[in-house]
């Protein structure tokens, strides 16, 4: 137990010693009035958490007396830990004991040696970035969510459904390094139903999984084999064809290349950015 020095003593407990469905309310309390809606079941707060490496025994949550205070979900690779997730609950927040939460997680990490520790804060939520600044955390790059309405065409190429695995192994060996820690390849090694991966004619691949509000889009990769022929373009065509519901949303898009090419087929940024922060911990 990581006790603090503060005049409410705040404890806190690892994750591994609640249920599920304990830490899925925690998350959801942690997150009320949040920038976005967040609200995750026992069931889609594992399969998202489950793919991002979320260390159970690193990942806190904390406590006045018997009171939820928060939580901070750490995410762990090699020698670099992620804040996965680090929220207050309503009553809890402007006290201070964000700042003792991530320092404790701070401690924690360079305890067990980790090189750096990164995490994403809404580019909007200026209290967040002041205290991470405080804390030794520097931006290193800017993530953007695309959107598109679908506009199915007439006459569509057709896709094959694959294994999400296959596709994650093409990233692996053929995307950009250093992708955003959700939608590198170790992330969607992890992918399961309800999330789909589809190929177009064994040139153009992409993972997406359908959602009540939403297709969420996690990769696009052309192998470099086949770029600059349009395969990309038509991929995607063939996606809004094939899911003409919901609207289709790419997250945590950086700046270069697949930035250019989803704004060139039409999808649009979001005005809501995030900026990834790294604290080096060595």
């Amino acid at each position: 137990m990581y006790s603090t020095p503060n005049p409410v003593l705040l404890t806190a407990r690892p994750v591994l010693d609640f249920p599920s469905a304990q830490v899925t309310e925690a998350m959801n309390r942690s997150f009320e009035e949040y920038f976005v809606p967040l609200v995750f079941t026992p069931e889609t707060f594992e399969r998202r958490f489950r793919s991002e490496h979320l260390d159970a025994q690193a990942s806190k949550l904390w406590f006045a007396g018997e009171e939820l205070v928060g939580l901070v979900l750490i995410a762990r690779r090699g020698y670099t830990s992620r804040v996965a997730a680090m929220g207050l609950v309503i009553d809890a927040r402007g006290k201070g004991y964000g700042k003792q939460m991530l320092q404790a997680a701070l401690d924690e990490a360079r305890a067990r040696h980790d090189r750096s520790m990164l995490l994403e804060v809404f580019v909007p939520n200026e209290r967040a970035r002041r205290l991470y600044e405080r804390l030794g955390f520097r931006n290193t790059r800017e993530l953007f969510t695309f959107r598109r309405e679908p506009q199915p065409v007439e006459v569509a190429a057709q896709l094959t459904e694959v294994d999400p695995r296959q596709v994650a192994y093409l990233v692996a060996r053929e995307a950009a390094e250093n992708l955003p820690w959700m939608f590198a390849a170790e992330s969607l090694m992890a992918a399961s139903a309800p999330t789909r991966a589809f190929s177009l004619d064994d040139k153009a691949f992409v993972i997406l999984r359908p959602e009540a509000e939403r297709t969420l889009v996690q990769t696009v990769i052309v192998p470099k084999a086949h770029r600059r022929q349009g395969w990309g373009r038509r991929l995607l065509q063939a996606v809004e064809t094939a899911f003409p519901g919901p609207p289709l949303t790419m997250p945590m898009v950086t700046q270069g290349p697949g930035y250019d090419f989803l704004w060139a087929a039409g999808w649009e940024p979001l005005e809501l950015a995030l900026f990834e922060m790294e604290c080096p911990l060595a």
